[in-house]
């Protein structure tokens, strides 16, 4: 099984995607475009991405969008840390495809610009 995919869909993200030490007993596919605070952890939302490079390009000037095309991983922060906003490029890569099954990361990131 491989560890990622270049399809912007939940069964393709990385599987090891909440690694980073967030306490997080989810996986790549659960995380996929979440939005939603306190899923995972009180009072932060935690998403894994697809970002193609339509999405990156209309992206690069906006903060907390992601360096790379690829997979990332947001964190938003509510309360005290609300408008905290962390992007980590999880998999940096150029063939991402798709645009995910929902289209819910529109909102996020952006495939034309406006």
């Amino acid at each position: 099984m491989a560890l990622w995919g270049n399809n912007d869909e939940a069964n393709n993200a990385p599987v090891w995607a909440v690694a980073s030490g967030l306490g997080v007993s989810a996986n790549g596919e659960t995380l996929y475009q979440n939005t939603t605070v306190d899923d995972y952890v009180n009072g932060v939302a935690i998403g894994v991405f697809g970002v193609d490079a339509a999405e990156q390009a209309n992206t690069a000037t906006q903060a907390n969008t992601g360096a790379h095309a690829g997979w990332v991983v947001r964190t938003e922060g509510t309360g005290g840390r609300a408008g905290r906003v962390h992007v980590e490029t999880l998999v940096a890569m150029g063939s991402m495809t798709s645009d995910g099954s929902s289209g819910d990361d529109d909102v996020t990131l952006e495939d034309t610009a406006e």
